[in-house]
């Protein structure tokens, strides 16, 4: 039974945990409210709206009619799908050699890695860009798809969850003639499935949201994703009405609300799993 006081400690929790919610929630119901609401136009209701004036889709016909809205999508899902698939599978194999690989300087090589994790984006963005140029890859998505063979959180992060998995596993499995390979396959990834299945929440998050990169190195509008599709069609002048803005918003962040929805609990047993202790 709980006593009185832990029983108000609870209500509070949950009264601020809604408050939370709805701090977040509100403004996505805003702006699906105004991209739904034919009364909006150039200026924002006040007091904000509740349920649309007048309800319409027009919004959402003249962002389709304006934006090629489906190849923005088909772009962006295939860079993050290839990726995210890259990068997941060579974080784990080179997680794997840091937690149960024996090799010279082990650990100077991991705390390398690490510190490339300090160095920010924009200070190697030019010589990136040149680099790239010099290749004639520019306009092409090669520029988008080389970096993700080093995803060095990635490898931190399944390093530190296959460091917890018992060492008998490994070695029983050694003695009954596995290879390394077979090792990696058959015992260490149905082993990993939170850790695979954050980093592919994690990566997939990032590259939908990817816009600077993108922005440099693609010039093809039909080639854009629809990070740089949205900034460049609410940049636009023409476009000064907010229904087909927050209709364009709703829709390009969607995909990442509906896959979060379903897979969030990995996050949490992921991380349940990097304290662990052998």
């Amino acid at each position: 039974m709980l006593t009185k006081r832990q029983k108000s400690f609870r209500l509070l929790t949950i009264l601020v945990l809604l408050a939370l919610l709805a701090i977040t929630l509100i403004p996505i119901y805003w702006s699906v409210v105004m991209s739904i609401d034919r009364t909006v136009l150039t200026e924002v209701p006040m007091p904000p709206r509740l349920f649309p004036k007048e309800f319409s889709l027009r919004s959402y016909e003249y962002a389709f009619k304006t934006l090629p809205l489906v190849r923005y999508f088909s772009n962006t899902l295939f860079l993050t799908v290839v990726n995210t698939s890259i990068c997941v599978f060579f974080a784990l194999c080179c997680g794997y050699a840091f937690a149960k690989g024996k090799f010279w300087l082990t650990n100077f090589w991991f705390l390398s890695m690490l510190a490339v994790m300090m160095i920010p984006f924009e200070s190697i963005m030019v010589p990136l860009f040149l680099q790239y140029r010099n290749w004639g890859l520019l306009d092409t998505y090669w520029p988008l798809i080389l970096g993700s063979f080093a995803y060095v959180f990635g490898a931190f992060l399944a390093r530190q969850n296959m460091s917890a998995l018992p060492d008998a596993l490994r070695e029983a499995a050694f003695l009954d003639g596995a290879s390394e390979w077979r090792i990696f396959f058959t015992i260490i990834i149905p082993l990993s499935g939170p850790t695979i299945a954050t980093l592919c929440i994690l990566q997939a998050i990032g590259q939908w949201n990817n816009f600077l990169w993108p922005l440099i190195v693609i010039s093809s509008r039909e080639k854009h994703v629809i990070s740089v599709g949205v900034s460049m069609f609410n940049a636009n002048q023409s476009t000064m009405y907010l229904g087909p803005r927050m209709a364009v918003a709703f829709i390009s962040t969607l995909p990442l609300m509906i896959m979060f929805l379903f897979l969030q609990k990995y996050i949490v047993a992921s991380i349940a799993l990097s304290g662990i202790k052998q």
